[in-house]
């Protein structure tokens, strides 16, 4: 059989090439013979390169080539190295992120934020910066709890004006690994879902997750969220997801002019990636409503989740005067971790004693849903159990959209 020859070009309008030849399990690359390539393709690369992996694919930079000099800017054999090995060069704010390894068990907050204000540090683009943040957490997120790659995943992130972004700057984010993909990680809770493209779109479905059986809407740890609403978000910023594992990849295009609230989506099972790689495309400059956007998806979220329970127990009335007050934070990162640990050190301790709390949200612009489900899932279905209300204050409304989602799905499976 005569091996497949390396694709001349690597863009996200068309993938295929790129990750049908990953599929082949090569074992050499030259990457000045792909150009232009983009930042997902070296992303996609990286993943499979890293020489503390088993049987990495050997990459070569010797040439001059616009794509050996970019691999070379953005840190690209810095991350395929044994980690510490050799230092990656720094970012260029406003431009590109350069490639940086995701450990597994780290936390994926500080790394999020950080990108998300290295590529758009404008404050007149705070909800695009938002927007970026969201999704990348989100992605990091399913690295480190779902691909079981043991050397944690890619992650580059870059700002794009020129070629086919020449008329509209794109920013462009993307994450990989070399773990067991989408459909295996699924199946294990979803044994019906033996087919991979079945399997990758019903990933993109609210309460899809590996963490919790089909049927319910979350365990502790996880919502089964996270696809769900960078999917949404793609259709709402006029963006493009792309979404590569073992056995199928998917492509969703929202409407650039945002008169289709549903996207165009495609399934192909002819190629995949050996593991899971996820590009995320949203316009630059365009003027977005984060707040907006949240409460669109919250209702859309809302729309296919079940509701079994009538009564609500988050209260953004006043509370009763001398309840317990909690500052929940300001302007520190999001730290999943923390904020579990502090429920179940603070909060469901005084929820089973009944006694009412008090969640003070004030300076808190963002949550992720992912952060408001380790701060209170657990502390919901107690405040339900023991009838004890928690009562919100000063919540932003793309937080209380967040919250309210939270309660919906907390309180309904």
């Amino acid at each position: 059989m005569t091996p497949l020859i390396a694709p001349t070009r690597a863009g996200l309008s068309d993938p295929a090439p790129l990750l049908r030849w990953l599929e082949a399990d090569p074992v050499s690359l030259d990457i000045g013979s792909i150009d232009p390539i983009e930042m997902w393709g070296l992303v996609a690369i990286a993943a499979q390169a890293r020489r503390d992996g088993e049987g990495p694919l050997r990459v070569r930079l010797e040439s001059q080539s616009g794509s050996c000099q970019f691999a070379r800017a953005v840190g690209f054999e810095g991350v395929i190295e044994v980690p510490g090995r050799v230092s990656t060069p720094p970012s260029e704010r406003g431009r590109t992120v350069k490639l940086a390894r995701i450990q597994r068990q780290a936390p994926t907050e500080p790394a999020s934020d950080e990108i998300s204000r290295l590529l758009v540090p404008e404050p007149a683009l705070e909800d695009t910066r938002r927007t970026l943040y969201y999704v990348l957490n989100e992605l990091l997120r399913n690295v480190v709890q779902h691909s079981h790659d043991p050397l944690g995943g890619i992650v580059g992130a870059q700002l794009n004006r020129g070629g086919r972004n020449s008329a509209q700057p794109m920013v462009q984010v993307a994450v990989a690994d070399a773990g067991i993909g989408i459909p295996a990680s699924l199946q294990g809770r979803h044994k019906a879902l033996t087919d991979p493209k079945e399997a990758l779109a019903r990933s993109l479905w609210p309460h899809v997750s590996s963490a919790f059986d089909e049927g319910e809407t979350g365990s502790s740890q996880n919502a089964g969220m996270g696809l769900f609403f960078i999917a949404e978000m793609t259709k709402l910023v006029g963006g493009r997801l792309v979404v590569a594992t073992r056995g199928s990849v998917l492509n969703l295009e929202g409407d650039a002019n945002f008169e289709d609230p549903h996207g165009r989506m495609t399934l192909d099972a002819s190629v995949g990636y050996p593991g899971t790689l996820v590009t995320f495309e949203m316009p630059a400059e365009a003027e977005q409503d984060y707040d907006g956007m949240i409460e669109t998806i919250r209702q859309r979220a809302k729309e296919r989740t079940p509701r079994r329970a009538i009564h609500k127990w988050l209260s953004f009335e006043a509370p009763p005067v001398g309840t317990f007050k909690f500052i929940v934070r300001h302007t520190q990162v999001e730290d999943a971790g923390r904020a579990q640990a502090f429920a179940e050190e603070q909060l469901l301790p005084r929820l089973l004693k009944r006694e009412a709390l008090v969640l003070d949200f004030a300076g808190v612009a963002t949550c992720t849903q992912s952060y408001v489900h380790a701060l209170l899932y657990e502390a919901l279905r107690l405040a339900w159990a023991r009838k004890t209300p928690i009562y919100i204050l000063n919540a932003q409304p793309a937080v209380r959209s967040t919250l309210e989602l939270l309660e919906n799905y907390a309180l309904g499976g």
